[in-house]
């Protein structure tokens, strides 16, 4: 299909258009519109409003922004405060055993064999036996290794005859450990030497 221009086409393509974009100029266009420039639409003029807008939109969005709340600082939950101390006295230190209180034991173990009494003869031997194990590194005697071996060995006797509930040999192992007791004297304690 051919297209042919009209009359009026061709007056305004050949250089008819010029009286026409001269009347846009000044206002008189005949009705056809003053930014239409021969049939072509001002592209640019549209891309930078455009651009405009989207900056608009964009710095908008940047002020409108709300800022995220910051966390509350975090502080340490409240406590009572500590009560003030009051002044303590030392804990009363037992005293160490000496040779006296090895003798009052074995005069309870003793008594506690003679009422037959095995329950209280055994819980007086354990006794002697915690005193002489406190007493044992500080004794001395004429002859200090044969009686603390001896005094091992007969408070372990008398514990089983007690136990066997052996009155005669639990009487007999009593009266060997007083002997040996009486020969005990407490060695003298050295304390720190000044150099």
């Amino acid at each position: 299909m051919d297209d042919r221009l009209s009359p009026d086409d061709r007056a305004g393509a050949s250089g008819g258009g010029q009286g026409f974009a001269a009347g846009g100029r000044n206002g008189d266009d005949a009705g056809r519109g003053g930014n239409n420039r021969g049939g072509r639409v001002n592209t640019s003029a549209w891309i930078i409003g455009a651009l405009v807008v989207i900056i608009a939109v964009f710095a908008g969005l940047r002020y409108a922004r709300v800022p995220a709340p910051r966390p509350a600082p975090t502080r340490p939950a409240p406590t009572k405060p500590a009560p003030t101390p009051t002044p303590t006295r030392p804990a009363p230190t037992a005293p160490a055993a000496t040779v006296t209180d090895l003798e009052r034991d074995l005069t309870r173990v003793e008594e506690a064999v003679t009422r037959k009494d095995w329950a209280a003869a055994d819980r007086e031997s354990s006794k002697l036996r915690t005193t002489w194990e406190s007493l044992r590194p500080r004794v001395t005697s004429t002859n200090t290794t044969k009686d603390v071996t001896t005094f091992d060995a007969r408070v372990d006797k008398l514990r089983a005859d007690i136990r066997a509930k052996n009155e005669a040999g639990a009487r007999a192992d009593i009266t060997e450990l007083k002997s040996i007791a009486r020969r005990f004297k407490i060695a003298p304690t050295r304390g720190p030497t000044s150099g």
